[in-house]
């Protein structure tokens, strides 16, 4: 994590690397109103955090970060609560088909 990073990491968390971790179904359209036929919902991911709390949320196949960016209840708010630094690392790691924890390493940890 580099000082540059955490301005981009207040709005969303990067998964351009490591998608193929995620189940398939869970990564959802780009824009529902933009389709021109039904598309269906992406399956939900629960996402536990080092916080002590959890949300869901799928993945914005366009932009590729977890859609729920909310600055009270999804990624906004966990980086805000991790006050992450230069030098963190977010880890995500698999507890079962679509459930994960969201923490971050420090140096030193």
């Amino acid at each position: 994590m580099t000082e540059r990073n955490l301005w981009f990491l207040e709005r969303s968390i990067p998964l351009f690397g490591i998608l193929d971790f995620f189940p398939p179904d869970s990564i959802g359209a780009l824009e529902m109103a933009a389709a021109s036929q039904p598309i269906p919902p992406a399956h939900k991911l629960t996402i536990d955090t080092d916080q002590g709390w959890s949300f869901t949320t799928d993945i914005a196949a366009d932009q590729k970060v977890f859609r729920n960016r909310s600055r009270n209840r999804g990624t906004g708010k966990w980086v805000r609560q991790a006050a992450l630094k230069p030098g963190d690392r977010i880890v995500i790691r698999r507890i079962g088909e679509y459930h994960y924890r969201l923490l971050k390493e420090s140096i030193g940890d």
